[in-house]
Parts: structure tokens; C-alpha cells; sequence
């Protein structure tokens, strides 16, 4: 034979063609998959892992309805008083007030109902020549009037008791410069 068939070559030839053909019988198609199995029983948790890094701040929610009022406080205490302030300017000049010399006597001053002597009313402190009105006021509204002069500041009139009432009568002079006073004359 030729030296290049020797026998070990010729036996590695035919022993990788034996093997070769063996190889490709045992090949075969490629058969189909069968089913999944049943999923098998959840193994034990895990370790919990490192905390992560905070994320970035969301947007601001929107702004809820305001709540109920609460209770009203208790009062503070006063403050200090302020400064005084300036004063105002001066007001116009007052009328006259009522003369406090002027004056009205009755004599007497207490009658009894029907009597026929008169009452004499004496009218003191009014000006040297004022003229003076004497008015009668009975208790149920009614009046009378007399008029005087006075002479030097005094005067006098009478009043007559017989028509008159029962009660407390007003006996007011007022002058024509202002002059004023006042008595009371008692029917019994």
C-alpha cells in the first residue's frame, strides 16, 4: 500500500467515519414542546434592600376650604390714655340766664275754697320800671292773667280766691327785660 494509508491512519479514518455516522443517527427531528408545569410555592421574602435616594418635591396640592372660626378671645386690657389734645376755640356768648334777685310772695299763701279776701301777690327784684305779667295756672290747666309796672323794682296784685278751684295753684311773673320768679298759692 502506499505510504500514505498507513494502518493508524487508516484506522483514525475509519474510526471518524464510524463516529461521524453515529452522530448523525443519533440525531434526530426536533420534537415539540411539552406543557409548562405548575408554578411551584413562593419561596421566603427576601432581606428589604438599602432605602433609595429621595425623590424630587412634587407641585403644591390645591388649597383646602378655610376652616371654622374659633372662640373669641378674651379682652385686652386698656392702652394708656393719649395726649391731651389743643384746645377748641371759644363759644359764642350764652342769652341772659333768669335774674336771681327777682321774687314772688303770696300773702297768704293758703285760703280756703270760696273765700271773699283777696290774695295779695308781692313781686320783688325786677328792674326800676319792667313791666311784669302775672299769670295763674290752676291745677287742671287753666290760666289767668294780670299784667303790673313796677315801680323802683317792686309791685303788687290781688287775686281773688272766690272762683277758684281747689289745689295748688302756679303763680309765675315774668318781666319785659327778662326777669323771672315763681310762687304757689294752696286752695284748701
Amino acid at each position: 500500500m502506499n505510504r500514505f494509508f498507513t494502518a493508524k491512519r487508516l484506522a483514525l479514518f475509519v474510526t471518524l467515519t464510524i463516529m461521524s455516522l453515529l452522530v448523525a443517527a443519533c440525531a434526530g427531528d426536533a420534537g415539540t414542546n411539552g406543557r409548562a408545569g405548575a408554578d411551584g410555592a413562593a419561596g421566603a421574602a427576601g432581606a428589604a434592600g438599602p432605602q433609595g435616594a429621595a425623590g424630587a418635591r412634587g407641585p403644591a396640592g390645591a388649597r383646602g376650604p378655610a376652616g371654622v372660626a374659633g372662640p373669641k378671645g378674651a379682652a385686652g386690657s386698656d392702652g394708656s390714655a393719649g395726649a391731651r389734645g389743643p384746645s377748641g376755640p371759644a363759644g359764642a356768648f350764652g342769652a341772659d340766664g333768669e335774674s336771681t334777685t327777682a321774687g314772688v310772695t303770696v300773702s297768704p299763701n293758703s285760703v280756703a275754697s270760696g273765700s271773699a279776701a283777696d290774695v295779695s301777690v308781692w313781686l320783688t327784684g325786677f328792674g326800676n320800671t319792667e313791666s311784669i305779667t302775672v299769670t295763674l295756672v290752676a291745677p287742671d290747666g287753666s290760666i289767668s292773667v294780670q299784667t303790673a309796672t313796677a315801680s323802683n323794682g317792686l309791685a303788687t296784685v290781688s287775686i281773688s280766691p272766690t272762683l277758684l278751684s281747689t289745689g295748688l295753684h302756679g303763680v309765675d311773673a315774668e318781666g319785659d327785660a327778662g326777669s323771672k320768679a315763681s310762687a304757689a298759692l294752696n286752695i284748701k
